[in-house]
């Protein structure tokens, strides 16, 4: 008689062992590239749409960018920690970038510039986020009673900062992703 304690159960594709780095991979990264991809999407459907379109399509979109972009960031932080880690790069170097500068011994230069270009994207991301949060203090202090604006050129400022982030921190993604393709498939 076969039962659940003496049945053998058959490996499946599934039930491999993960590296690490592919644990990450799954964990944070993809979910971080689904959220940006998200933020984006309703970011720039909230910038470009006119709100008297449909004003409360373009208040959906503010709140699934809002919402989207700050699980972004929350998957964001680990896998960026995670992936100094497995380069090898100094965990000072994520905040004092410029030493992520210096040439390695024996560092190839496709290593090099990735690595500079990954730098570029990290803190393009950080500032991104940022600029984010710049935008959103005023309506949080609005919601907890407190009505403060830094005014209106301070405003447009700080929102065309996170539109070009946003478009930069684009651009980046995909040519850091892109050279890494050409590096493993040439």
């Amino acid at each position: 008689m076969i039962t659940n304690a003496t049945a053998k159960s058959r490996p499946s594709a599934r039930s491999r062992v993960q590296t690490p780095a592919a644990r990450a991979v799954r964990r944070h990264l993809l979910p971080f590239m689904a959220s940006f991809a998200v933020s984006l999407i309703s970011g720039l459907f909230y910038y470009l749409v006119p709100h008297a379109w449909n004003w409360s399509a373009s208040q959906i979109a503010l709140w699934i960018h809002l919402v989207v972009g700050a699980l972004g960031f929350y998957f964001l932080i680990p896998y960026v920690i995670f992936h100094h880690k497995k380069k090898n790069e100094p965990t000072l170097n994520i905040v004092f970038f410029w030493r992520a500068f210096r040439r390695r011994e024996r560092e190839s230069g496709w290593s090099y510039q990735q690595r500079i270009f990954g730098h570029i994207l990290n803190w393009t991301l950080t500032l991104l986020g940022l600029s984010g949060f710049m935008l959103i203090i005023p309506s949080v202090l609005w919601v907890s009673g407190v009505v403060w604006m830094a005014g209106y050129p301070a405003y447009r400022i700080a929102n065309l900062a996170h539109l070009g982030l946003a478009l930069l921190a684009s651009a980046f993604i995909g040519f850091h992703v892109a050279r890494r393709r050409k590096r493993i498939h040439p």
